[in-house]
């Protein structure tokens, strides 16, 4: 597995994966929220199998008063078919390097609550 940051304005992918999540909204919706999400600081990283994505993860960095530099994780999603083989925690291994290298004190998400799946993944 390899982890890439991804460019978020030029890559249909990431639109793609969003929608695999978040399957109400439309692609145009997805665009446009994600160009302005790049101008806050959005970025993306994706894990690949040599030339498939397997999965997505957005991240941001802002400052928090009670906690400093924070890393903020968004919009995680793999493809069905890749869940469970180590690719999630490849993934959020890597965005924890990433948090410490920019400085990051904390590094933080959040997930639906009725997503069980998710829950104990990030629980574990």
């Amino acid at each position: 597995m390899n982890i890439e940051l991804l460019a978020v304005a030029e890559d249909p992918r990431i639109t793609e994966f969003v929608r695999l999540l978040e399957p109400e909204l439309s692609e145009a919706l997805i665009s446009a929220r994600l160009a302005e999400m790049v101008g806050q600081g959005y970025g993306c990283a994706g894990v690949f199998d040599g030339d498939v994505l397997l999965g997505i993860a957005g991240f941001s960095t802002r400052t928090h008063c009670f906690s400093g530099r924070v890393m903020f994780v968004e919009n995680v999603v793999f493809l069905p078919e890749a869940r469970n083989q180590g690719a999630g925690e490849a993934l959020m291994n890597w965005l924890e390097n990433l948090a410490r290298e920019l400085g990051c004190e904390m590094l933080t998400l959040d997930a639906y609550a009725h997503n069980e799946r998710a829950r104990a993944f990030y629980e574990r």
